[in-house]
This record gives C-alpha cells, structure tokens and sequence, in this order.
C-alpha cells in the first residue's frame, strides 16, 4: 500500500513539474529568449547605426585622407566628390565602421563577464550569456547586413551623382569642342610650332599653369584654382581672355581663341623673303587701321617694329634661323570670330637641310603657301629649293605621290622693278587690251588677272626656270603667279621702300580660303586686277 502511494506521490510531482515547465518555465523561457532576441537586434541594429554614422562623421571630408593618383592631374586642384573622393569615403566609411563594431562588442564582452561574475549561482547568468551570444552574432551577421544598406545608399547617391555630372560635363564638353571646330580655332607656338586645341592657362591671380582647362572631374563650369581663382573650362563662358601657354614647349601663344590662317615662305638664299615681309606688313598694316571696327595686335611686336624700320631705312637682312620666325597678326572684327594671320619665314639654307631630318610643323598645316622667286638667281639652285620643300610638304601631309595638294600657292618673281617692261602692270594691262584671249580659260574667259597669271608664269619659263614652274604645278592644283617689287628701286640705304604689287598675292590667298575680313580688305583696293 505505501508502495503505491510511493508512486503517485512520484507521479504526481512530475506531473506538477510538467506543468511547471510547461505553463511557467517554457513561456517565461520563451519569452526571455523572445526578449533576448529582441535585444539582440536592436543592439545590433543600434550598434551598426552609431558605428557607421560615427565613422562617417569622423570622415566627412574626405580630402583629408584622399590621394588623387593620375598621373596628369592639375597642380593644387581638387577631384570633383562624384569622381573618386566619394568612392574613397565610402570605402573608409566602411573600414572603420567595421572596427567601431569591434570595439562594441569587445565592450559587451567585458560587460557579460562583469555581470556573470555578480550572478555567480544564479540561473540569470544563463540569460545573460543568452543575450551575448545573441548579441554578438547579430552585431556581425545583421550589422554587416545594416552597413551594407547603408552603404549600398551612399555609393548609390554617389553614383547617381557620378552619371549625372559626367554626362552633364560631356556634354558641355562636347559642346565646346564643337564650337572651337566650327570657328576654327587652335592656337599655333611661335617656338615649335605644334598646334593645340586647348593649350596650358595661366591663373590671373596667381600665374599657375592649368593643363586641360576643360569641364571635367576637376570642374565643370570653373576650375578652382589653388589661390582660390575661379577659372572657367569653356571658350563658351570666357576661357579664350585668360592668357595662354604652348603643352609642349610652354611659349606664350599669341591668340587662343582665334582662326588660324597661316602662310609659308618658300625662297633660296637672298631671295628676299624678308624684303617682301617688311613691304607687304607696312602696306598691309596701313590700310587695317584704317578699318572701322577692326582691332589688331601684332606679336611679337619688337619683330613687326624691326621690319617696320627696315621699310623706312630702305634696309633689310637676310633671314638666319633656321626654325621659322613667326610673324602674326590677330584681326577682332564685332563679334566675329578672332584670326590670327601668320606669315612664316625661315633661312633660304634650310631648305637645303630638310631632306636631313629637320622638320618644319607649319608645313603640315600651312593654309597657304608663297614660293618667292628671284629671277636674278641660278635656276638650278631655285629649282632644289622649291623640290626639297614640296618633298617635306608631301612627306609631311602624308599624302598619296599622285594626288596634288588643294592648298592655295601664290609664286611671287621679287625684284620685278628691274623686269617692268616685261611683267609691269603697264605691260599687263597693254597685253589684256590687245590679245586678252590668248591667256582666256578653257570657257573661253578672259580677265586681266588671268593675263596677268600667264604672263608671268612665261616669264619664268623664258628665264629658265620651267623646272621650278613644273615642280609647283605638278604638286599644287591653286597656282597664281605675281610680279612684286617690295622695293620698288635698287637696294640703297635711307631711301624708303616703294612697293607695288605686294599686297595683290596675300589677298588672293586670304579669298581661296574666306577670310571674313577679306571683303572688307578687298573694297579697300580698288586698283586690284578687276
């Protein structure tokens, strides 16, 4: 009988620890376990939130930590943030996030072994390590998970950033290119003659040199300078009045936001090249400034003073350098584009040495070209000097042998004062009232300029240069011949030059490639061969 009562006593207690699990342990384990939980995340979540801002307020500026690595970055200029700064805060955002979530967890650790040592016994202490463990695996699974959210949502406003300013600044990219294409304008170097789009700018303030002055990562309207000068990146919004410097050899250029129009000298030794260019830049100078409307510079100005004193001594010296000597003069006429017109003249022995590697950059891209002819000179030297050039200009243009150039030439006979009854104007007009027609075009035209072309082109011929005249005409398909007379006397010192026919070769080229002030130039010669 006690056996029995033994059992059920025995039973009876286990069935009221059944219910003492079952109705009180389970749910208040649950529920502890529910509010473990519960804590765990938010910790985590809390945690992630403070680590990450934390981080990201310590690295609010990211230049401070920031290393722009291209290799052709401005000097002293700051990356746009969407263009590599930005990327690089995120990144470091990141990094140290990461060891800020560290610290926190290492600092619930030492707060797990503080509180288990208090509860030293106590069944608590079961909850507490339920709480860490908890804590500690969402602190790395979902705390990664959190900064992985918000960073997805920085680099996401970054790139959104990003791919709204490239495109933005391509295009106005773009845009100024087209416009600076559709002008024509380049800018040339005095020094090496190498043509850039956009050359190096120098800051007004300071005088530092800006490369690739263009809307980009470092600028999209302007580019902050180191001294704090706004520069702006587009010929569109004024770049063009800053002034300017050649990449590749840094020579100050002349003009950046101008046309280009240049001319190439070709002649032998005292030939008279720079003869021709003290009487062509005086007359031609005369008649500019007394244009409305029209501003000009001349650069370099102590070059155009030197042949200007040349013109009124009556003297002249032989061309030396070797690399050409660069006379421009920039034209501003309204709001028309700036033209920058050059005319280069090199030693008549350099064209002696082309064939051994010393290469002329203006021949490749020369709007026109001047053979001066002396008729005075040994035919055979005047025919090497014109081959040699027309070898380089084909050379250098890389064209086909067989195709002939559509750059316009003028071939001026120098000295013709000596020659007037011959090629005169007088001559000319003579030969164009009598027998017009036997210089008329295959249509059947006759104009004085075309007598005046054939008369001189026979001229040559009858002088023994045929040769010369073969060369130009088998290579040029724009050939106009002129008679000049830069002088107008016999060379003697103090008397004033007296030239005539001048001005009539320049223009003509000036109209082949439309010049826009060339029909302001040309109202202003009425005695021209109309």
């Amino acid at each position: 009988m006690e056996g029995i009562i033994f059992l059920i006593l025995i039973a009876l207690v286990i069935y009221l620890i059944y219910l003492l699990v079952v109705y009180v342990i389970a749910p208040i384990a649950a529920i502890l376990s529910i509010v473990s939980l519960i804590m765990g995340v938010g910790y985590a979540f809390i945690v992630s939130i403070m680590s990450f801002f934390k981080s990201f307020v310590e690295h609010i500026n990211p230049y401070a930590t920031y290393i722009d690595k291209k290799s052709d970055k401005p000097s002293g200029v700051r990356r746009s943030y969407f263009f590599g700064p930005g990327y690089h805060q995120i990144g470091i955002t990141v990094k140290y996030a990461f060891k800020e979530q560290k610290k926190r967890v290492d600092a619930l650790a030492k707060w797990r072994n503080g509180v288990s040592a208090k509860l030293d016994g106590n069944w608590l202490v079961i909850w507490v390590w339920l709480f860490y463990f908890i804590a500690y695996l969402c602190t790395f699974v979902l705390g990664f998970a959190w900064i992985a959210v918000f960073s997805t949502i920085l680099f996401s406003v970054n790139f959104v950033g990003m791919c709204v300013f490239y495109v933005f600044f391509t295009l106005l990219w773009v845009t100024d290119r087209l416009v600076l294409a559709a002008k024509s304008i380049q800018s040339r170097c005095a020094n090496c003659k190498r043509i850039s789009i956009v050359p190096v700018f120098l800051c007004p303030n300071c005088g530092m040199e800006h490369k690739k002055l263009t809307p980009g990562p470092y600028g999209i309207f302007h580019r902050k300078c180191v001294c704090g000068e706004q520069l702006p990146t587009t010929f569109i919004n004024g770049r063009s009045f800053l002034k300017a410097t050649c990449p590749f050899c840094a020579t100050d250029l002349a003009a950046s936001d101008a046309r280009q129009f240049g001319i190439q000298l070709v002649g032998g030794v005292s030939a008279g090249k720079t003869t021709f260019l003290a009487a062509f830049w005086h007359e031609y100078l005369e008649r500019v400034k007394c244009m409305t409307g029209v501003s000009i510079t001349a650069s370099p100005e102590d070059a155009f003073a030197q042949l200007e004193y040349w013109f009124q001594h009556g003297d002249s010296s032989a061309t030396t350098e070797t690399n050409a000597n660069m006379y421009s003069l920039i034209h501003k006429y309204g709001n028309k584009t700036p033209v920058q017109m050059t005319i280069y003249d090199i030693a008549g022995e350099a064209f002696a040495s082309l064939a051994e590697g010393i290469q002329q950059q203006q021949f490749q891209y020369c709007e026109g070209i001047v053979f001066v002819i002396d008729p005075t000179a040994n035919p055979v030297h005047v025919s090497e000097t014109v081959s040699g050039f027309v070898h380089e200009f084909a050379g250098l243009k890389g064209r086909h042998s067989m195709k002939m150039s559509d750059v316009p030439v003028a071939v001026i006979i120098t000295k013709a004062d000596l020659y007037k009854r011959d090629i005169g104007l007088p001559k000319i007009r003579a030969v164009f009232e009598s027998s017009a027609r036997k210089y008329a075009d295959a249509d059947g035209n006759t104009s004085l300029e075309f007598v005046r072309n054939g008369i001189c082109r026979g001229f040559l011929e009858d002088h023994d240069f045929g040769n010369t005249v073969n060369l130009i005409d088998a290579e040029f398909n724009r050939v106009q011949y002129y008679a000049v007379s830069a002088m107008g006397h016999p060379a003697a010192a103090g008397q004033k030059y007296e030239p005539w026919g001048v001005l009539e070769p320049i223009v003509w080229l000036m109209k082949q490639q439309g010049i826009f002030f060339q029909d302001v130039v040309s109202r202003m010669y009425p005695d021209f061969y109309t």
